[in-house]
């Protein structure tokens, strides 16, 4: 899905983690857009798409955050050059002053990107830093290479992020912004970064694709196109899991899956309302919590064991008084083959 990319601008700020002291380096342009900009969006959005786990929610009020009020400047300014530039500038300053004598965060370069996707118009920031790397030198005169140290923008690794979708901004409708979520490790950079930008109700991919998932559990089973009758339950999960994990941007859309199972009816939404359950339109799946869903694992005396759900239903596991019994010719041959192999068997 291609990228059409309208502005860039870069700042940077200087703060390590053990000081207090912050600097600011703000930028008084745009970056020109040619095939290095081009390509530095394109692996920053798909670093960030590649994530498993991420925040989704709104903005706070701009009584509450300043980075809201900012951003609603911008949109009524129908995001000019000009207004692009001050927004940076603005919520860069606002940020210095949030970070002046905190201990733990740190900084580095602030990417914002203004760009369309998917027929979505969309607004980024990207936090990059420095990392030292090694260059292979050849030296023609003695036949040889030799190494240099190098310091670059480490790209492929984002310390924080977050995207806006801005017609969902405008019109204030569910949860338009999504942030990267780090591990307690780096839970000062997600704090200030989360509350920098004011984000209000946030809530994981992770938590999210556990609220569907549970959803579709007490859905009716739809009817087969293949056969005009309801699918058998191992059928309609198999069907689940393919159409969340080939989902684009590993997002489901409800309408569309109410469309794709259930046809004109709105199966999902109508389950969503009348049981009182908060979940947005879009879902952004978690591939962990998906495949856990529909995997049983358990160890135990240093014997583990992993089977899907259709296995259980199917028959092929199944316990029987206090045994547990696996149908599987094909395990039992791997299993005689590493034995041999080892000269037990």
């Amino acid at each position: 899905m291609d990228i059409y990319i309208e502005k860039i601008i870069i700042h940077e700020l200087d703060k390590e983690a053990d000081s207090g002291d912050t600097q600011l380096f703000l930028s008084d342009r745009t970056i020109p857009l040619n095939n290095k900009s081009d390509n530095l969006v394109r692996v920053l959005n798909d670093t960030f798409v590649s994530k498993s786990d991420l925040l989704h929610g709104s903005l706070s009020s701009p009584e509450d955050a300043l980075f809201p009020g900012h951003l609603q400047l911008l949109a009524e300014a129908d995001y000019s050059e000009e207004a692009f530039i001050t927004f940076s500038k603005d919520t860069m300053q606002t940020l210095q002053q949030d970070l002046e004598g905190s201990i733990g965060a740190k900084g580095g370069y602030f990417v914002y990107t203004l760009f369309e996707h998917g027929g979505n118009r969309i607004l980024s920031i990207y936090l990059v830093r420095d990392t030292q790397g090694i260059v292979f030198l050849k030296n023609e005169d003695r036949k040889s290479f030799e190494l240099t140290d190098i310091t670059h923008v480490d790209t492929s690794k984002l310390a924080m992020a977050c995207r806006i979708q801005l017609q969902k901004f405008q019109t204030n409708s569910g949860r338009f912004v999504d942030l990267i979520r780090h591990g307690s490790n780096q839970k000062v950079i997600a704090e200030y970064f989360t509350n920098w930008v004011g984000l209000d109700e946030p809530q994981s991919s992770k938590a999210m694709t556990e609220t569907f998932l549970h959803v579709v559990d007490k859905l009716p089973l739809p009817i087969s196109h293949d056969t005009g009758q309801p699918m058998e339950e191992e059928e309609f999960r198999n069907e689940v899991r393919a159409f969340a994990t080939q989902s684009p941007q590993k997002t489901i859309e409800l309408d569309k899956f109410d469309q794709h199972f259930y046809g004109e009816e709105s199966v999902v939404q109508n389950y969503l309302k009348d049981n009182h359950i908060p979940l947005d339109n879009e879902v952004r799946v978690d591939k962990g919590t998906l495949k856990k869903h529909y995997t049983y694992r358990a160890s135990a005396d240093g014997v583990s064991v992993s089977f899907s759900k259709s296995d259980y239903a199917s028959g092929r596991v199944s316990i029987k008084g206090d045994n547990l019994v696996i149908d599987c010719p094909e395990l039992i041959d791997k299993i005689m083959l590493m034995l041999e192999d080892d000269g037990t068997w």
